[in-house]
């Protein structure tokens, strides 16, 4: 029973593999996009208008946040130009 299903098998695949079928492949253009870029907030410790140290220091650690994140776009760009050209 074992000999007839080894045998039906190999006939099997050696009648695929005798097929004269060629792959048709497809090549296609894939555009990457540029990464989102927002606008930085700017902001000065003038607009803010602190009254005390504590709002000195949180108007100081916004203005930071602001900063880092117009730099870490402005490097994720970098680098999508760097990988894309």
């Amino acid at each position: 029973m074992k000999i007839k299903l080894l045998i039906v098998g190999l006939i099997s695949h050696c009648l695929l593999a005798c097929t004269n079928k060629q792959l048709i492949t497809q090549s296609q253009l894939i555009k990457v996009p540029p990464p989102v870029i927002t606008a930085c907030d700017r902001l000065s410790v003038a607009e803010c208008q602190p009254k005390t140290n504590g709002e000195l220091y949180e108007c100081a650690l916004i203005i930071s946040k602001n900063l880092a994140l117009c730099a870490d776009q402005t490097d994720t760009l970098i680098e999508w130009q760097q990988n894309n050209q």
